[in-house]
């Protein structure tokens, strides 16, 4: 049974202006999400995967200059009023931010604040909101929810922070959940609990889950591999990560400690963003004199698209 269409991105471009001049984020992004399907976007710090995110959501302040469409269902995002943004925002789509503990108000206590979120969704009675809240908590894995629940933020540890974060931006029931770097700076035993976690409670979500970490990006259906602002490699996560096409994408894969941890030579610079040709070639040891101009992100037989002249 095919999905319906939830999330389309069409040619998004963000720009930031400075007192040196704009700088390049995103460039040229297009996208697709379907309905109840996971899509990670991975790739380096710096590369433009938060960007990305905060974009579709129409977070990025003024000095951003955003150019192309987003569309969440037939809807133009940035064409929405006040009104139907903020109804998007508290209802329609949910982000888990970077940061957990800096992301709770440090002086409310956890249950009020994943009160007012489900108030402010206007989906349960104002009678159930409080019971909404500690069935979360609960289905977070705490076992006391109503501690939780009384508990000021700075009372948690990170790794219960984090819980509590996934519980608060859940418990609205969104259609679309952008989980930001989910698993930063957890040990394995925390992110395995933390990505179990994330999956369950959005089992009826469509789920964007940014992210450096490839056994995170494992657990989604798809992948998409940024570098330099650009999607360079999308397709099926089994494809993606057991056949890759783009080098960049081997190396992020060969970075991994079961793979011996051999880094990609080189660094990401913002310098790359603006960068003529393929802006990986400084660090392809495949490059060649066809790297020099622009490769477009073309589809192979598998249903993989890369940007690669040599894929």
């Amino acid at each position: 049974m095919s999905r319906r269409g939830l999330l389309e991105v069409r040619g998004l471009t963000v720009a930031f202006k400075t007192q040196k001049g704009k700088i390049q984020a995103i460039d040229g992004i297009d996208l697709e999400l379907n309905e109840n399907e996971t899509l990670a976007i991975v790739g380096e710090s710096g590369c433009g995967k938060s960007v990305l995110g905060h974009a579709i959501m129409r977070l990025l302040d003024d000095i951003a200059v955003v150019r192309g469409s987003v569309r969440f269902r037939d809807m133009e995002v940035y064409e929405m009023d006040t009104t139907a943004l903020l109804n998007l925002r508290g209802g329609l789509i949910s982000l888990v931010p970077q940061n957990p503990s800096s992301s709770f108000n440090p002086v409310i206590k956890i249950g009020k604040q994943i009160e007012e979120l489900i108030e402010k969704a206007g989906k349960v009675k104002n009678s159930q909101i409080r019971s909404k809240a500690l069935e979360y908590l609960s289905l977070a894995g705490f076992s006391e929810p109503e501690q939780i629940y009384e508990s000021y933020p700075h009372r948690l540890s990170g790794g219960m922070c984090e819980r509590a974060l996934i519980a608060m931006s859940l418990s609205i029931e969104p259609e679309l959940v952008i989980a930001d770097e989910p698993t930063k700076g957890l040990d394995a035993l925390s992110r395995k609990n933390i990505l179990g976690l994330l999956h369950k409670l959005a089992r009826d979500a469509s789920m964007i889950m940014i992210t450096h970490d490839i056994k995170a990006a494992e657990t989604c259906e798809r992948i998409a591999v940024m570098y330099s602002g650009e999607i360079i490699e999308e397709g099926p996560a089994d494809m993606v990560l057991n056949y890759p096409g783009h080098i960049y994408t081997k190396g992020l894969i060969d970075a991994q400690p079961s793979r011996g941890m051999k880094p990609i030579r080189g660094r990401h610079n913002l310098r790359s963003h603006n960068a003529e040709g393929c802006r990986f070639k400084e660090r392809c040891d495949a490059a060649s004199h066809e790297c020099n101009n622009h490769p477009p992100l073309r589809g192979l037989n598998d249903c993989r698209k890369v940007r690669c002249c040599h894929a």
